[in-house]
């Protein structure tokens, strides 16, 4: 068996690395789109579980249950901003994979998103009071509301924008 001479003609460090970016980019958004899915599952239960305490906010259970769907979002949402901060936004902009007015608008939604989860643990405290008003868990369930309307477009906006514009960044040198 004769052995066959490799040359390198170029450093990993020294350029781009072609076959591996576009395997990354791949499992980046194939990831990406998987905790999208994951996510609307949970905001589709968010939105039925606000709704429901909108609708009777004096019903225990269906605060119980607002909660929950809260609290199972709360879970992953902060590791599934940062995944997306480190992916999209650091690698997306070296690579200007992403148009400057998308950015800004991904930013804006951001903020709105912080500062609606901001105030849930407020409202939260002001539940555990005894009695329990109505009119706090009305406003949980707007505020629950205003969320899943906010996640829902998050998601509806990387899926349509965000996902397909980075997987064509790397075919766009």
């Amino acid at each position: 068996m004769e052995a066959t001479q490799v040359s390198i003609q170029s450093t990993p460090c020294c350029g781009p690395l072609p076959d591996l970016e576009i395997p990354m980019v791949n499992t980046m958004v194939a990831c990406l789109g998987y905790e999208h899915r994951k996510l609307s599952g949970h905001v589709m239960r968010l939105a039925l579980a606000a709704t429901r305490l909108a609708a009777d906010p004096d019903a225990t259970e269906t605060h119980q249950r607002a909660v929950e769907v809260w609290d199972e979002i709360r879970r992953d949402l902060w590791s599934h901003l940062q995944i997306e901060d480190e992916l999209v936004f650091s690698w997306g902009e070296a690579r200007r994979a992403i148009p400057s007015s998308l950015v800004e608008s991904l930013k804006l939604e951001r903020q709105e998103m912080h500062k609606l989860v901001a105030t849930l643990p407020a409202l939260l405290s002001g539940l555990d009071r005894e009695p329990q008003a109505a009119a706090d868990r009305g406003e949980f369930a707007r505020m629950l509301l205003a969320l899943a309307r906010a996640l829902d477009s998050h998601v509806e906006r990387y899926d349509r924008e965000v996902l397909p514009s980075i997987l064509r960044a790397p075919f766009n040198r």
